[in-house]
Order: structure tokens, then C-alpha cells, then sequence
């Protein structure tokens, strides 16, 4: 294994030894407050400096949805706009916990970033975080220009979640109007919803960064536990179900220590035969949330692969 990875997997056996129960024996409060302290303090310090950072509002359909923009150095005054969904399984998370990935994309792609605050489950279950995401994604092909964004090099992403919200808002933006995305970039994204995939057959009762436990515990808090055998084959909830044709050239990432890793590849495979213009990328012995572990070495690796290729498209 990855001596790197043999290090993170000791770090975070010191951690369950410390005593803290998992995420899904919490309630999401709880959960959100150790996910919070935790990333925070593993994830977001060092990376790079943004020419500005600050938060506003974008106009929701139900209330504003907080966003925060980052302005890497040297960029023009117009320049391609990436809207980022942060992943933490439609429960957890925000642009605080993926602070430092954010500032790593906007300067590997070369864009400013819009990072929101989409409404999170159980408070918020689906579809209420999707439309959230879909009204950013519709305010900013209306009004990307007010914040120094080429509304003609919109990009968008997200991971785990994300990946997911990402996959269901172009979907919808396609379904019922918005605006068009040159590149779509999928990390470690789950875009199934069901635990039958080969990687998840495999995964067994382990538990690195994310675990079958956690991740039905996730899947019952957005979709309701009476909903999941319906909603499951909604493609804005699982999008492995959409008409994917006409969707933007994707790029994705996983790594093969993440039961994700068959969503990964079957979304790929579902991508290509629907004509999308389609790369994967996966990383060996890479756990669940690798890409903003910058600990390790494969970290910078996948945002770069990112990063040329969204820069080739706008």
C-alpha cells in the first residue's frame, strides 16, 4: 500500500481510539460539528493565497443560498467561473470544510469559484439542496458577470455529494432551462444510491473515511427512509438513471480504497455511451475524500489532471 495512505490509516485509528462514536450512531447536528472541527483542522490549512475571498448571497427559491467567491492571483477580470457543490453526504459540510479544495481548484483551473451553501438534509431533504443548487447554477449564467465571471465558461463540480448534486443539477438545467457548462467535474461521486455495486460488495464492514453504515445512514437523512425504494431510481436523485446525452465533458476521480469506486466507473461507462466526451481517472490505494487530504502526494496529482482538463475547455 501507499506508504502515505499506511500513514493516514494510522492517524485515523489514533483518532477512533480517542473514543469518538461514529457519524451515524450522532445525530446530523453532532455529526456536522465533528465534521466541522475535523476537516477543518485536517484539511483547509496551507494551500494557496486568493486575490479575495468573500462570501454573499445568491437568490433561492425558498430563501438565499450562501455562497462564498475566490479570486485566485494573476486572473483577468473575466474569467471562467467554476460553481463547486461540497460533498459531507447531503448532511454534512459547507464552504468552510472545503475551503483549501476550493482555493486548490481556482488556481489549477484558472478560475474564479463559487462555492454554496446548499440547504442540507434531514432539516432539507431532497429535492430542497438540489434546487438550491440549480438556482445557483441559474443565477450565475444570469448574473456571473456582476462577480468577473465569462458567463460563456461556466464550469461545475462538486465531490462525493457534490459529485453527486452536480451529475442532478445539469440534468435538471437541461430538463427545464439554464445555462450551459463547458466541462462537468465528478469527484468521487455517488450517482447510484444503492449498496449492490461491485466495489460496495467488496467493501465488506470496512471503515476508511467513509463506511456502508455511514453512507445508508446519509442516504436515509436526504431521501427519507420510506422514499429511498421510489426516489432511488429518480435520476435527479441517482443520476446513473438520467438521459445523459448532451451533458458537458466530464471528468472524474476516485480512488480503489472507496466503496464509490464502481459509481465512479459505471457513471463513466454510462457517460461515454451517451456520447459525453468522457475521462476517468482512478487513483490506487486512494480512500474516500483523498482529494482534499493534501497529506498526500495523489492530492495534488488529481487536481492537477483536473485542472488541464477543464483548462483545455474554456
Amino acid at each position: 500500500m501507499n506508504p502515505q495512505v499506511t500513514k493516514l490509516i494510522e492517524l485515523l485509528k489514533v483518532m477512533e481510539s480517542q473514543g469518538a462514536p461514529p457519524l451515524w450512531q450522532l445525530s446530523p447536528q453532532e455529526a456536522r460539528l465533528t465534521a466541522d472541527t475535523m476537516i477543518g483542522a485536517a484539511f483547509n490549512d496551507g494551500g494557496p493565497v486568493m486575490a479575495e475571498t468573500r462570501d454573499f448571497d445568491i437568490p433561492g427559491r425558498r430563501q438565499p443560498i450562501m455562497a462564498r467567491l475566490y479570486v485566485p492571483e494573476g486572473i483577468s477580470q473575466s474569467s471562467p467561473g467554476l460553481l463547486y457543490l461540497h460533498g459531507g453526504g447531503w448532511v454534512l459540510g459547507s464552504p468552510d470544510t472545503h475551503d483549501r479544495l476550493a482555493r486548490e481548484l481556482a488556481l489549477g483551473v484558472g478560475a474564479r469559484v463559487v462555492s454554496i451553501a446548499y440547504a442540507l438534509a434531514p432539516e432539507h431533504p431532497y429535492p430542497e439542496g438540489l434546487d438550491d443548487c440549480v438556482d445557483a447554477a441559474r443565477w450565475l449564467g444570469a448574473h456571473g458577470t456582476e462577480i468577473g465571471i465569462d458567463v460563456g465558461r461556466l464550469l461545475i463540480g462538486g465531490d462525493s455529494a457534490g459529485g453527486n448534486l452536480t451529475a442532478a443539477t445539469l440534468l435538471r438545467v437541461k430538463e427545464e432551462g439554464g445555462p450551459a457548462f463547458r466541462a462537468a467535474i465528478y469527484i468521487y461521486g455517488a450517482f447510484t444510491l444503492t449498496i449492490d455495486t461491485p466495489s460496495m460488495q467488496a467493501w465488506g464492514d470496512r471503515d476508511l473515511i467513509l463506511s456502508l453504515k455511514v453512507m445508508d445512514w446519509f442516504r436515509s437523512l436526504y431521501l427519507g427512509e420510506d422514499a429511498i425504494a421510489v426516489i432511488g431510481n429518480d435520476p435527479h436523485a441517482a443520476p446513473i438513471h438520467g438521459d445523459l446525452r448532451g451533458l458537458p465533458p466530464a471528468v472524474l476521480v476516485v480512488g480503489s480504497l472507496d466503496p464509490l469506486q464502481s459509481d465512479s466507473e459505471m457513471f463513466a461507462a454510462a457517460l461515454t455511451k451517451a456520447g459525453v466526451e468522457t475521462e476517468l481517472h482512478v487513483f490506487d490505494d486512494a480512500p474516500h475524500a483523498f482529494a482534499q487530504i493534501f497529506m498526500l502526494d495523489m492530492a495534488a496529482d488529481a487536481i492537477a489532471r483536473i485542472s488541464a482538463f477543464t483548462r483545455a475547455r474554456v
